[in-house]
């Protein structure tokens, strides 16, 4: 019996401070640090995210049903732990490490974005995490900190105890398969995890939107419901006769005046006005240039409606480039990673018509799985910061810890004079990515402001720099357009504005929104950037846009509006993009709530053809 009894179980072991008279005190209070560890990281988690001990309390009093819930799930997360590790000091170093990175990434991402960590941040590589090192100069609380120390301290009594579960893998693994199993058959259907979750008064439908998804459900909540609801909910009403009809008066346009221009789409990180805040004084003009282009007859410009604030550019870049909207999308989820064989996009309509198309983007290649996806929507060439590093004919010049975009012009010219075919070039610029904080060292302009505090007045300093370098640089592609036989025409945007300051700083320090009293016109001035379309020949007139700077625009609209400028080919879809546009030129759901709009029918049928191209049967693809 006793030789049984050691094939399934293990001895406790003894550690250092378990060789003394009072060994049997210091197994209990192991044993006790490893009990409440689960309990002490789910405070972390919470008391972190809400960064007010009044917000964090009224949610432990107010929502006792989904604290209960998030405490289960992290007892749970530690108990698979665990059973595979067995040792108590490991599991928790590895929960603990966890709980901090996952803390730390969440206050930060919000703090600079206004926007909280989603569980396809973390599995996709998403997110900002990697460059969180960086972001250190915003202060963290002291209490957090205080949290921090405790989890390590009792990691450190485990260490010395060591409390651990005296079983064999015998027992240890079929345990751990069936804790496992049973929780993935609780929730492996929409209406098994939307039941598991109303229990616990929790519902799926919470993360369409995620500010109140996480400040009711806290971060453990949310983050469950998002996990439990990554994948695309099929609409009510989708089918391939209700597409059909939705098309049947949206006839193909064969482009018969076409002339196959080329053309070069460019995504300027952050590229945003800071002059439109108040009371801080520049001494110069950041966008000279930007300014002059746009005055010239002929160029269209304006404002371009983004999803994203001060990071998140994946989003409006899948907009633009797809004319699809990421409003139907998970929250925060990044549209890639749905994007699982080809799909139809205005890359791969020019790429079908001849056009040699390439991507250019001055960073690495897995970031936003862009690598993964672009082949699939058009791309026939893909040069990320590996290829050109390695590429000696064009001089690299770094500025503000990126390739500059300078370089990232010369590029460009470089890519683009090794054509004799149609070219169709997107580029994403580096340089003037976040954070702002002693990101030059050398300044051009002059900022100053009496409103500003010290530290976000320095954010807006470097991102002035930043934006007067994007400027000079669209300056020298401007006339290189300018200079070429061959048409060509720009569009050039921003893709959303830059984060100066955590929670909004210099927005909300210099007056240009009030966080307590919001307005409309504020919470647009938090998604609207500058855009311009130019071209070295005379463009088509368009009913879409206009030849001045009185132009608004939403990402999905843009380069359907391109295509009516320069009379390409248009598909059904894209002929239904108009109608909608027709109805409001730059709708997207974080500025206005859709059951209030009288456009709501559009909203949702835009939802649905996403949804039909991303997980759907592709109906409404030609």
């Amino acid at each position: 019996m006793k030789k049984i009894l050691k094939f399934f179980f293990t001895p406790l072991p003894s550690g250092v401070i378990l060789k003394y008279k009072f060994s049997f005190i210091f197994r209990i209070i192991g044993y006790l640090a490893l009990l409440v560890y689960p309990f002490c990281c789910y405070i972390a988690f919470e008391f972190v995210h809400f960064a007010s001990k009044a917000r964090f309390f009224t949610f432990l009093i107010e929502r006792t049903e989904t604290v209960f819930f998030g405490i289960s799930v992290v007892y749970l997360v530690f108990l698979v732990l665990l059973l595979i590790v067995k040792k108590g000091y490991i599991a928790s170093g590895i929960m603990g490490l966890f709980t901090i990175i996952i803390t730390l990434s969440n206050y930060y991402k919000f703090q600079l974005t206004g926007d909280y960590l989603y569980p396809w941040d973390i599995v996709r590589n998403a997110g900002n995490m990697g460059e969180l090192s960086e972001f250190m100069s915003i202060p963290f609380p002291f209490w957090d900190k205080v949290l921090y120390a405790g989890l390590i301290f009792l990691v450190v009594v485990m260490f010395f105890t060591k409390p651990e579960i005296p079983a064999t893998c015998l027992v240890r693994l079929p345990v751990t398969l069936a804790l496992v199993l049973v929780s993935y058959f609780t929730v492996n259907t929409p209406q098994k995890a939307g039941a598991f979750l109303n229990s616990h008064n929790l519902q799926l439908e919470d993360m369409a939107l995620q500010v109140s998804n996480y400040s009711e459900n806290g971060f453990t909540g949310a983050f469950v419901i998002n996990l439990l609801s990554s994948k695309i909910e099929e609409p009510e009403n989708y089918s391939k006769e209700y597409i059909d009809t939705l098309l049947e008066n949206c006839l193909e346009e064969k482009g018969e005046e076409f002339n196959s221009p080329d053309i070069i789409l460019i995504l300027s990180e952050s590229f945003w006005d800071p002059t439109v805040l108040p009371g801080v004084e520049f001494s110069a003009d950041p966008l000279a240039n930007f300014r002059e282009i746009i005055s010239r007859e002929g160029t269209v410009s304006g404002k371009f409606y983004s999803t994203a604030f001060g990071g998140g550019t994946v989003r409006p870049e899948f907009e633009v480039l797809t004319g699809l909207t990421t409003d139907g999308l998970p929250g925060g989820s990044v549209p890639y990673q749905y994007v699982k064989e080809e799909l139809e996009s205005h890359v791969s309509l020019y790429r079908d018509l001849g056009y040699r198309t390439l991507a250019i983007h001055p960073y690495t290649s897995s970031f936003y799985l862009r690598k993964e996806a672009y082949p699939l929507i058009g791309f026939q060439e893909l040069y990320f910061e590996d290829s050109l590093y390695a590429l000696k004919d064009v001089e690299l010049k770094i500025s503000g810890k990126h390739i500059s975009d300078e370089s990232f012009v010369d590029y460009i010219e470089y890519y683009m004079s090794q054509s004799d075919v149609p070219t169709f070039v997107f580029g994403i610029s580096m340089e003037n990515h976040q954070p702002y904080g002693n990101k030059f060292s050398s300044f051009d302009i002059e900022v100053t402001s009496s409103t500003l505090s010290e530290s976000v007045l320095n954010d807006t300093k470097n991102f002035t720099q930043g934006a007067y370098e994007a400027d000079m640089a669209l300056k020298k592609l401007v006339d290189f357009i300018d200079g070429r036989e061959r048409d060509t025409i720009l569009v050039y945007y921003g893709d959303h504005p830059p984060t100066l300051g955590a929670n909004y700083g210099a927005y909300r320090e210099s007056g240009l929104i009030n966080l307590d009293a919001m307005t409309g016109e504020m919470n647009e001035a938090l998604r609207a950037t500058p855009f311009l379309i130019y071209a070295n020949f005379d463009m088509k007139e368009s009913k879409m846009v206009k030849a001045g700077s009185e132009n608004k625009i939403a990402s999905y609209h843009l380069m359907n509006a391109v295509a009516t400028l320069i009379s390409a080919p248009r598909t059904p879809f894209m002929v239904w993009l108009e109608e909608y546009y027709n109805n409001h030129p730059y709708y997207n759901k974080t500025m206005w709530h859709v059951n209030a709009i009288p456009f709501k029918a559009y909203v949702n049928d835009h939802a649905l053809f996403t949804y039909d191209r991303l997980a759907g049967k592709k109906y409404s693809e030609k």
